[in-house]
């Protein structure tokens, strides 16, 4: 599930590894990514995207209003509870894709 998660990261360091002349490591991280539905690079993507500002950036883009923010009053509690949240919807929307790709392997 970890894989299918991740699968967007992975490939966007695959196109970085291979535009900074990693020819082998592009090609082990594409190998990765083997076999995931490019339906997972949809539903992955659309999630990393508030996981990143809301979740990892948090207090550059969003901690403004921390006494009415979950997990606030304070900065670190805010940034946790939005991260975890986040990371939750992240394998939520990851574990039909790799329970589909487990079953396919069989």
């Amino acid at each position: 599930m970890m894989l299918v998660a991740a699968v967007l990261p992975i490939r966007i360091a695959s196109w970085i590894a291979a535009g900074a002349g990693a020819a082998g490591a592009a090609g082990r991280l594409r190998a990765l990514t083997y076999g995931i539905p490019a339906a997972a690079y949809v539903a992955t993507g659309l999630v990393w995207l508030p996981l990143v500002a809301d979740g990892i950036l948090y207090p550059l883009f969003d901690s403004a209003n921390l006494k009415n923010s979950w997990g606030g009053p304070t900065l670190i509690g805010a940034w946790a509870v939005h991260f975890v949240l986040g990371l939750a919807l992240l394998l939520a929307v990851s574990l039909p894709f790799a329970l589909w790709q487990r079953r396919s392997a069989r």
